[in-house]
């Protein structure tokens, strides 16, 4: 492989040694720029720097930021950087407090952004890693929703949730929390008016494969690991929808955030839905039966109703094609990014298999 030469450019990604971060840093790297990445242990990098960023070692440094809610966090990261990726922010539904939720993604975005401000003036571009989750109030279905659209529901929920001393859903936090996190970037850039670009890319459910792989499918992060349970067979019935059942692909995410870091007089200000379409659990089942037919793989997969929950499934073929919503479906709208920043999104059935492929080692 041809290693291109160096652009001359650095950019820092916080959370380096998460899902989209991993694909970023290397799509990155690919294109000749020079990445620091920020994590809570260095040692939790190594295997990035030894595994897919070991070609471009040269051009890669790491920054162990321990806890980035303290003021200062991210002083000596961003020195002299051209641009800034915010992906770092919990993404455990087992955390069941606003404190350890909500309180870091908030101060996560303070942070980093009061340390972009010391960063230079070479510094055109922050992109943040938001989520639909604070775009959609679920409960407002039937409808289409829109980078117009501002959710309120879920932070709303967990604030009082907080007051009343009763415990949250891992699910409802998140969603809290990237709220409450956007919240406070816009009204940053309201306040300090920085001389650099603030953009937000907000994924739906993230898929794709990753970059590096885990010890075992168990610890794959929670947008990976149902898809690995109904892959491998672990799950003996088709598990429910995770949010909205819409769906992204992780190499989407990450050439969106470089077109916003590389497109600054046009992404500034703007927040751009990440969203491919409809991608329920049920169409995961029945894309990875179609591809693995005949083989041990497909006989452990679970059935549920093939074709239930979503347009495009071929009953006398079996295969899943020109996927769409229901009519009575929450829709989620990725159509501004593809439109402004001309690409065509990784269809869902490519996208699920490339995700098992990419996860037959874990088997």
């Amino acid at each position: 492989m041809a290693i291109p030469a160096s652009n001359g450019k650095t950019i820092l990604i916080t959370g380096i040694n998460g899902y989209i971060a991993g694909v970023l840093g290397l799509h990155l790297l690919s294109k000749g720029y020079s990445i620091r990445g920020t994590s809570r242990r260095a040692a939790s990098s190594v295997p990035l720097l030894k595994g897919p960023y070991a070609p471009y070692a040269d051009r890669v440094k790491f920054y162990e930021v321990p806890d980035m809610t303290v003021d200062g966090a991210f002083d000596e990261a961003v020195k002299g950087v051209d641009g800034i990726f915010h992906t770092a922010s919990p993404l455990d539904f087992s955390i069941a407090t606003y404190e350890k939720m909500v309180i870091p993604a908030v101060r996560g975005n303070e942070t980093i952004l009061a340390s972009a401000l010391k960063a230079g003036p070479q510094l055109t571009s922050v992109v943040v890693t938001s989520s639909v989750v604070s775009i959609i109030n679920p409960t407002e279905g039937p409808r289409t929703f829109t980078e117009k659209d501002w959710a309120s529901a879920a932070l709303e929920k967990a604030i009082k949730d907080k007051a009343e001393g009763v415990a949250a859903p891992g699910g409802q936090l998140y969603a809290a929390s990237k709220t409450a996190s956007d919240r406070a970037m816009w009204k940053f850039r309201d306040e300090y008016k920085p001389s650099f670009a603030i953009t937000t890319i907000n994924p739906s459910v993230v898929i794709g494969p990753p970059v590096i792989l885990p010890e075992s499918g168990s610890k794959l992060n929670e947008t990976l690991r149902p898809l690995f349970n109904i892959f491998s067979g672990t799950f003996k019935e088709v598990p429910p929808n995770i949010g909205s059942g819409s769906f992204v692909d992780v190499r989407d995410v990450a050439f969106m955030h470089t077109w916003a870091y590389e497109h600054p007089e046009k992404a500034d200000g703007e927040r751009y839905i990440a969203c491919e379409g409809s991608g329920p659990s049920q169409a995961i089942a029945d894309v990875l039966r179609y591809a693995y037919k005949g083989t041990p793989i497909a006989e452990k997969i679970p059935v549920g109703n093939p074709g239930v929950g979503y347009v495009g499934y071929n009953k006398e073929t079996g295969k899943v094609e020109n996927m769409n919503y229901l009519p009575e479906n929450v829709k989620v709208d990725g159509s501004k990014a593809r439109k402004e920043m001309g690409f065509e999104y990784i269809t869902f059935p490519q996208s699920i298999v490339d995700t098992a492929k990419a996860m037959e080692p874990l088997l």
